[in-house]
């Protein structure tokens, strides 16, 4: 690397705020690749990328659907952590075949089936 690569400006770029002035044709002429000047940092910019969670091997997929209002209310009441209860009652649901089939909570009044299933799940502790 030359020295004058090296050598500063003779204006600042920024001033006593920080703010950064118009910058001038001379300024970008002065002005070198990042690889140039500092090539460590094209390499701590790669691995600060690669930081983070891992991935799962079996992530979990988001779904949407529409539960009655006092559903939610119930299952919010039971505190912090819902998600992973509903998650545990479902699965519980599945094994012990509680799971409604297709249309079957349609033919019920006002969804009378799923309140049981979550009372069912809530006296389990579930």
């Amino acid at each position: 690397m030359t020295r004058r690569a090296l050598k500063p400006s003779a204006r600042p770029l920024t001033d006593e705020d920080g703010e950064v002035r118009e910058l001038t044709r001379e300024d970008f002429r002065r002005m070198r690749p990042i690889a140039e000047v500092d090539p460590g940092m094209l390499e701590a910019v790669a691995q600060w990328r690669k930081v983070g969670r891992p991935k799962a091997a079996s992530p979990k997929v988001h779904i949407s659907f529409r539960l009655a209002a006092e559903v939610v209310e119930g299952i919010k009441a039971s505190g912090r952590g819902y998600n992973a209860r509903v998650e545990q009652a479902l699965r519980a649901a599945f094994v012990t075949g509680g799971v409604p089939k297709a249309g079957a909570a349609r033919r019920s009044a006002k969804g009378v089936a799923t309140r049981q299933v979550v009372k069912r799940a809530a006296k389990r502790g579930v």
